[in-house]
């Protein structure tokens, strides 16, 4: 195991492409809303048209690789609003997973409900046999996103 300085690096939150949509088994009008979208990494707003896809998200190989489902916008997203962990995840307990660059699973940590989730996948990647997370939902298991290092661009003289 080798670890980096955490500063040495930024955390890159990666959505699903909106394009997965396509392969909905189910499309439905959210009527209360609170469906975590992984398009654009927020949850449904009362009334926005969803679906609901199986999908198989890069990264993990052999038996790590999952399918599930998830839910995206029906008719297309333009992706998050901002940059940083989603803000209406926080609210979910999330196992956060790590995998080697072989896809294959080497560790993982629970982040709580509430903050301290950005200190959670830092802690994971500072490991730089630690290729990139993927976090899930602990109640549903469901797949949330993918978390990967981004590095830190050092300022020119």
């Amino acid at each position: 195991m080798t670890h980096t300085d955490t500063q040495d690096f930024a955390l890159r939150f990666e959505p699903l492409p909106a394009s997965l949509a396509a392969h909905a088994t189910r499309t439905f009008v959210d009527e209360d809303g609170g469906l975590p979208l992984r398009c654009c990494l927020r949850d449904s707003r009362p009334g926005e048209r969803v679906a609901l896809a199986g999908v198989t998200p890069d990264g993990p190989q052999g038996a790590y690789r999952e399918t599930g489902p998830v839910f995206l916008h029906a008719a297309g997203c333009s992706g998050p609003a901002h940059q940083g962990y989603p803000e209406d995840f926080r609210r979910r307990t999330q196992v956060f997973r790590a995998y080697n660059h072989a896809g294959v699973i080497v560790g993982g940590a629970v982040a709580p409900p509430g903050s301290g989730q950005e200190e959670v996948a830092g802690r994971l990647l500072a490991d730089t046999d630690v290729a990139f997370l993927q976090t899930r939902n602990v109640v549903f298991g469901c797949y949330m996103l993918t978390i990967r290092r981004e590095p830190q661009e050092t300022p020119t003289a």
